[in-house]
């Protein structure tokens, strides 16, 4: 029987309001999950600014999702059962989905082409939800598995003798690059220009750029400011490395004579693949309190219209709290 559910909705105008909407429906091998908690991206915000990605309207984003399955129709997932959400939908079927599904060039994310998880609840793929005990791991450090995994996924790109690793932005993939980084032993130093996030930078051990002026052996961009790979270029070493993280529409300023005699290599990450989620999920339970305080907004959904349409700055993750 058809329910409503309350959900953010982004309009055809880009106006957003919490309303009642209609529940999706669950098909076979899906599951429907009660949204416990669902966190807040930059790639929220620009989507709302601009209407990009989006495939439908109404829509409701977000595609840090997790909660607790309500109706199952998978004879592996059980209702009752706590679960992160990998939001990915690529096609499975084209060339590039062979060598990888982050490098399908279909690919989409939940919100953006289905209804997402600033929701009450949101219907998904069986395949894409992966369960983790909330009595180890609690829903609003779980939360965050979404964006670890593409940490965890850029990181692979860094050289293997990386010993000391500068981070442009300190925003939450900024933290959680460092948190991990950090747990490998690896000094790190950090560029940020708000205050208060280079002073939750430095508390968490890391070196201000102000004073950190060594050469570095690779650089992550978590930051994606017009200029901002150019800066990472000169920064690194000879024969280092640069992980492109931050998405941005600017140009590289970069010639091929520096990039040819300095030797660095320029390695883009996007997403991660299919074992992102539940890596990030292991990663988690295993000091959930290591990473708590990366979330440092807490917001109900009525919230949530205002704080997408005229965002300001935070230390942390925003996460809306539905349960």
């Amino acid at each position: 029987m058809t329910h409503t559910v309350r959900a953010l909705r982004v309009h055809r105008d880009l106006m957003t309001d919490v309303g009642e909407i209609s529940a999706p429906d669950i098909g076979e091998n899906e599951v429907r999950v009660g949204v416990a908690a669902a966190g807040v991206c930059g790639s929220d915000i620009h989507a709302v600014q601009t209407g990009a990605w989006i495939e439908y309207w109404p829509a409701t984003l977000g595609h840090e999702v997790v909660g607790t399955i309500t109706e199952s129709r998978s004879p592996d997932l059980a209702v009752g059962t706590a679960v992160a959400i990998d939001s990915r939908i690529p096609c499975r079927a084209c060339a590039d989905c062979a060598v990888a599904p982050q490098l399908c060039a279909r690919l989409t994310w939940l919100g953006e082409s289905r209804p997402g998880g600033f929701a009450e609840e949101v219907v998904v793929p069986a395949a894409g939800v992966y369960p983790f005990d909330a009595a180890i791991l609690p829903m609003e450090v779980a939360v965050l598995a979404e964006p670890l995994a593409v940490v965890l996924s850029a990181l692979l790109r860094l050289p293997r003798d990386a010993a000391r690793v500068l981070i442009l932005g300190y925003g939450p993939i900024g933290a959680l690059s460092h948190l991990v980084l950090r747990s490998r032993g690896i000094d790190v130093i950090v560029a940020e220009s708000d205050p208060g996030r280079l002073a939750a930078a430095a508390a968490r051990g890391a070196i201000s750029a102000s004073t950190g002026r060594e050469r570095v052996d690779a650089v992550i961009d978590a930051a994606g400011y017009p200029g901002s790979v150019a800066t990472a270029f000169t920064a690194v070493r000879r024969g280092g490395t640069v992980v492109v993280v931050a998405l941005g529409d600017h140009a590289i300023d970069v010639s091929a004579q520096e990039l040819v005699e300095k030797c660095v290599t320029i390695a883009p990450s996007i997403g991660f693949d299919d074992d992102g989620i539940p890596t990030a999920l292991a990663v988690l339970a295993a000091s959930p309190s290591a990473f708590a305080d990366v979330v440092s907004d807490r917001i109900v959904l009525d919230e949530l219209a205002k704080r997408l349409a005229e965002p300001t700055p935070t230390l942390g993750k925003i996460v809306v709290t539905l349960a």
